[in-house]
């Protein structure tokens, strides 16, 4: 079993949720920010990036006008408190996906002992980082993506609140739509507690350094079990709603090779096809690659480990091509390595490579969630940037107060 709290949310007023919702400030570029800033008085941003004029401010200090301005938007009005504990469904749809799934507080007890699953090493120092935020904040506005393995009850519990009517529904100039739900009522909540007395381990799709600063706080704390600070704010999705990508590469740089020498290499490991129609999905086991003479199909030599991980396409590039001929080690560290989303097609792989910003763009097949979840059942570790996950989801519109209930 897992153990998932209802709680009392701080949440936009329905009248402000299209405009009080964010993107994370990093996905936007200096003027980007400036422009939300300037332009939306209701947004998020103005929250997570209180201090935007900064220079040289304590980190702590920081932290502190985030909470400062927190407090501002709850005075405004911007922000309100549900007078009673509920889970929260949000649901988001698109062109591309559809996604839906259950907003709670996770005892980090299920982190600590193993029921919520990890496929990532975190580093301490971003550990502390997080730590200190949510500390000097008193707030956690950033739910942990966690991946539901098939239970069809949860998933037809989610999609009959979703006949109800919405708390807020709007759309975002990404040409996403935002539903969301509030589910206090006591059967609702006993139906969804049941699900997860009963259900099996979860898995974490994204935000591994959360968890582990969560965890961090809840034991320099010393947090009682069932206080605010011993749980940590969670999106779960059922993973027949969850949508995983592809993550491709793009490199600068072909280790001293023309490209001609480059694709002769890569003919003595293993077969290479000319895709003169150009790239499209590629199969599993083959990796396309985008030269400036064109796109190729290149079949990944058998891989010798026996690990989950080892069978990965990303790893097996790794270990077959990036490393041993263009002599990139540590993807995590290497300039020359760019990291692309799926979400953007091959094309953006071909821009790259034509514009000289690449040598070569190296576009691989997605990775599924049983390979994902076959890694951390194994206590390993996915390779650096092996997957882009949907749902994105959008701050500030449910905030969890680590202080009470």
């Amino acid at each position: 079993m897992i153990h998932v709290r209802p709680f009392r949310a701080w949440r936009p007023a329905p009248h402000t949720a299209s405009l009080v919702g964010s993107r994370s400030y990093l996905n936007y570029s200096p003027e980007q920010l400036r422009e939300k800033l300037a332009g939306n008085p209701y947004s998020f941003l103005h929250i997570i990036h209180a201090d935007h004029d900064r220079a040289g401010m304590p980190r702590a200090a920081h932290f502190d006008a985030v909470r400062g301005k927190f407090l501002e938007f709850v005075g405004q009005g911007y922000l309100v408190r549900d007078a009673a504990r509920a889970f929260y469904i949000y649901e988001q749809s698109s062109a591309r996906f559809v996604s839906r799934g259950l907003i709670g507080a996770i005892d980090v007890a299920d982190y600590r002992e193993g029921r919520v699953k990890v496929h990532e090493q975190t580093l301490t120092a971003r550990e502390q980082l997080f730590e200190e935020y949510l500390e000097h904040t008193g707030i956690n506005a950033e739910p942990v993506l966690l991946a539901v393995p098939r239970e069809a009850g949860f998933e037809a519990d989610l999609e009959a609140i979703t006949r109800r009517p919405t708390l807020f529904d709007f759309c975002t100039t990404d040409q996403v739509r935002h539903r969301f739900w509030r589910v206090d009522d006591p059967d609702d909540l006993g139906r969804f507690a049941a699900h997860f007395a009963a259900m099996g381990p979860v898995y974490i799709a994204d935000g591994h350094h959360r968890c582990a600063s969560s965890a961090r706080l809840a034991e320099g704390s010393n947090a009682a079990p069932g206080s605010p600070k011993s749980a940590f704010l969670a999106y779960l999705v059922p993973e027949s709603q969850l949508h995983i990508y592809n993550f491709d590469r793009a490199v600068k740089g072909l280790n001293g090779l023309s490209d001609a020498d480059f694709l002769d290499t890569l003919r003595g490991i293993g077969t290479l096809k000319p895709l003169p129609a150009g790239p499209d999905i590629p199969a599993k086991g083959t990796v396309q690659i985008c030269l400036r003479s064109g796109w190729y199909a290149f079949q990944l030599p058998a891989y010798a480990g026996i690990s989950p991980v080892d069978r990965l396409d990303a790893a097996r590039l790794g270990t077959s091509v990036l490393a041993p001929l263009l002599g990139i080690s540590d993807l995590r560290s290497d300039p020359r390595v760019r990291f692309v989303p799926g979400t953007q097609g091959p094309g953006e792989l071909e821009r790259l490579v034509h514009a000289g910003k690449a040598d070569a763009g190296f576009h691989l097949h997605a990775v599924d969630f049983g390979e994902l979840r076959a890694v951390a059942d194994q206590h390993a570790c996915m390779p650096p940037k092996s997957t882009w996950i949907e749902p994105k989801l959008r701050s500030g519109l449910t905030i969890y107060s680590l202080e009470d209930h």
